[in-house]
């Protein structure tokens, strides 16, 4: 009887296994993002593996990897092969290294440089996305560069996310005079410091009337006619800098918001790590919209944060509050105007909807090189991007836990800065102290009775 009961026990075990990872690098688990593109392969995918024998335990780690991506996707099957012991599948293939492989469907085969989680999950993003999709930066304007790698305002390292994601980076000096290249997925303005040139709004919004998509990043002290493109569009962009003295960070000004709340619907509740501001601004619809214009609010800074009302630059000293002038947090760092109206359709057909989107920020430098890993900085510049590009793979956590160390960084405020000093620097220590001072002061006193 307890034989057939644990034969039972291991059967269910076995059709239902569940793996739970409580380990700080998240070794054992898929990331949001890879999770999500390994269930979106919709065709038969093989990865073959080339593997060098005497290597065991980076054996056991790439099947116990590969083995996740198949529980994810029954489509996406593997097979690991002794490079030494299959020369001609090696040499059909290309392969001439240890850990290394390809990645194959029906119509096209992919080589694997490395075996890791990132390397696979972006080749299953090759493998199955079809079409083109290019990533427009206009950079004319003072903006943020993708060819920029400098650390405060180079957009380098975004670039390099986005074209692991698939995306062809093109930057553009300015819009065109005949508008919007018409292979422009997306138009990214990141942060213009001078003001638009002739013409360029009015092509920004015929591209957002055609069904156009649009990242606009402005900061405090933006040009007047990025500030009024916005309110074409029913946004107000604020004359005001956010201040949140209570969550700043230890050791940092009072002028990095965190910004921890998001419009679950338009991230898809896949947002839960607050995002870090530099320098922001606030973004909010206006008072009295126009007809076809819808703006929702899509992120909001911490209730202990202020907007520090007529300024745009940094004030000399701390900041503090005026109850009759400053606004109280939330506050809106981040909207989404969705442009949608009757288009005529082609001859013969029923008018036609069209929608252009527009997400706008209130800050540019939290995708820069310097911040872009910072907190929840990344997941929200790339899921923009997915909300805008209408992909759903690209609306995901990207963090995991640390990969190369079992240290779990930590982020203070200056509030908890200040109390782990405190307690761990002053009290601690001068309670040993007057615990040792009361010992030996009761000690001498018996001794001496």
């Amino acid at each position: 009887m307890a034989a057939a009961l644990f034969a039972l026990l291991l059967l269910l075990t076995e059709r239902h296994n569940v793996r739970f990872d409580l380990t700080p690098t998240k070794s054992f688990v898929l990331s949001d993002e890879a999770e999500r593109v390994a269930r979106g392969v919709q065709v038969p995918v093989r990865i073959t593996v080339f593997y060098n024998s005497q290597e065991h335990g980076q054996r056991r780690q790439t099947e116990d990897l590969l083995q996740l991506f198949n529980q994810a996707s029954p489509n996406i099957t593997y097979r690991l092969l002794d490079l030494d012991r299959s020369p001609a599948l090696a040499k059909k293939y290309g392969i001439s290294s240890f850990n290394t492989g390809v990645m194959e469907t029906d119509a096209e085969v992919r080589e694997l440089k490395g075996l890791d989680e990132e390397e696979i999950t972006n080749g299953l993003l090759k493998l199955t996305r079809r079409g083109a999709r290019t990533l427009c930066f206009v950079a004319g304007h003072g903006e943020h560069s993708p060819k920029d790698a400098s650390d405060r305002t180079g957009y380098s390292e975004v670039a390099k996310a986005l074209e692991k994601e698939n995306f062809e980076i093109r930057t553009l000096d300015a819009v065109p005079a005949d508008g919007v290249p018409a292979d422009c997925t997306l138009i990214i303005i990141a942060g213009p410091t001078q003001n638009f040139l002739p013409g360029e709004a009015d092509h920004l919004a015929q591209y957002l009337d055609r069904s156009g998509r649009v990242l606009l990043m402005i900061d405090p002290g933006a040009p007047p006619s990025v500030v009024q493109f916005l309110a074409q569009f029913d946004v107000r962009a604020g004359d005001d800098i956010v201040v949140d003295e209570r969550n700043r960070f230890y050791g940092a000004d009072s002028f990095m918001p965190r910004v921890p709340i998001f419009d679950e619907g338009t991230f898809q509740k896949n947002l839960d790590t607050a995002a870090v501001f530099s320098l922001a601004r606030t973004v909010e619809p206006i008072d009295k919209p126009h007809g076809g214009l819808t703006v929702l609010l899509v992120a909001l800074t911490s209730p202990d944060s202020w907007a520090r009302m007529g300024s745009d630059s940094v004030p000399e000293g701390q900041p503090k509050f005026r109850r009759e002038t400053d606004k109280p947090g939330p506050l809106p760092v981040a909207v989404m105007v969705t442009d949608q109206h009757d288009a005529p359709a082609a001859m013969g057909a029923t008018e036609a909807l069209t929608t252009g989107r527009m997400i706008v920020f209130g800050d540019s430098d939290f995708a820069s090189n310097l911040y872009l890993n910072l907190l929840g900085n990344k997941d929200l510049f790339m899921s923009s991007v997915g909300v805008l590009a209408e992909d759903e793979q690209l609306i995901a956590m990207r963090h995991k836990g640390l990969p190369r160390s079992s240290l779990s960084p930590v982020y203070l405020t200056a509030r908890q800065g200040r109390f782990i000093f405190w307690t761990g620097v002053i009290a601690e220590p001068a309670a040993f102290a007057l615990l040792g001072i009361l010992i030996t002061w009761r000690r001498r006193r018996r001794a001496s009775a």
